[in-house]
């Protein structure tokens, strides 16, 4: 009888589902748009990213995303999808599906274990369903923060190679956007290929290209270009004397990055204390059992 519940909420789901995708609306032309600019992919990988984007647009349909747009951990959350060129729909669609064999795990378990002639209590698979659901929910979006941290990181290194590479530039002759253009054209780095399309479409739109490194900052989450920015700024509406600001701009990122790889190094070494003296301690027992033993048996 539970068997037969189960699989007919199983069923009810699937039918609701199927209902949730025939009347989706069809996609804006800004998304079709967007959809120009991304590599062409393999059969196979583009049939299932299409069926897990239009899973991610029916999750975010339930859950309206519109509503949380304005909350700052949403536009975090969309900073880090953007860093990582991942999509909220693909976002979306990891949550629901890591949430969905969270919660129903533990109960198909249950049922095939009945079927089995098991006698779990029907309680059991309930309480870790609800107990999976978080932890399925959350592992998507810390997989997603952590590999936002990581590129983050790569961003900043990228950046301080980019300065260098523009105080270069410059005192070659070359004028402030040249420059900028240029650097960005020097490495096929994910990171410079980004800010060589920034400042590529900033000089087609007649757009100036310090600010369309702001708005890239701004958008992936990366301070450093948008005090980068605010460095350019000065120069190109203020006549500021740009290499020297540059130059002291490169030696500060060199030096926060070494910091950050300082403390980088000392964190992995007090992780590795605990470690080292649990293995210290069990080669001290492994070494002086025999002889403890034999103490022991002499009594």
């Amino acid at each position: 009888m539970m068997a037969a519940g189960f699989v007919g909420i199983l069923a009810g789901l699937g039918l609701l589902g199927v209902v949730r995708g025939l009347t989706a609306a069809p996609p804006s032309l800004q998304a079709l748009a967007a959809t120009l600019d991304r590599p062409v992919e393999s059969p196979v990988r583009a049939g299932a990213s299409n069926r897990s984007a239009r899973l991610g647009r029916t999750a975010l349909a339930w859950l309206d995303a519109g509503s949380f747009s304005h909350h700052r951990r949403w536009s975090g959350l969309v900073s880090c999808v953007d860093i990582t060129g991942e999509s909220l729909e693909e976002l979306a669609s990891k949550v629901f599906v890591a949430g969905g064999v969270g919660l129903l795990g533990p109960s198909v378990a249950w049922a095939l274990s009945r079927c089995l002639g098991s006698a779990v209590p029907v309680g059991i698979p309930v309480v870790l369903g609800l107990m999976a659901l978080p932890l399925g929910v959350g592992a998507p979006v810390l997989s997603l923060l952590r590999r936002a941290r990581a590129r983050r990181q790569h961003f900043r290194t990228v950046v301080s190679s980019f300065v260098d590479l523009v105080v270069l530039s410059l005192a070659g002759g070359v004028g402030v956007e040249g420059a900028l253009l240029t650097a960005s054209q020097v490495s096929s780095d994910w990171a410079s290929a980004r800010m060589a399309k920034v400042l590529l479409r900033a000089r087609d739109s007649g757009q100036s290209p310090w600010s369309a490194l702001g708005e890239l900052g701004q958008e992936l989450g990366v301070p450093e270009l948008v005090e980068l920015s605010s460095t350019l700024q000065l120069a190109g509406t203020e006549g500021a004397r740009i290499r020297q600001s540059l130059s002291a701009r490169a030696l500060s990122l060199r030096r926060h990055e070494q910091a950050e790889a300082e403390s980088s190094a000392n964190a992995m070494t007090e992780r590795l204390f605990l470690p080292g003296a649990l293995l210290l301690v069990g080669f001290l027992l492994f070494v002086g059992y025999p002889a403890f033993s034999r103490i022991l048996g002499g009594f």
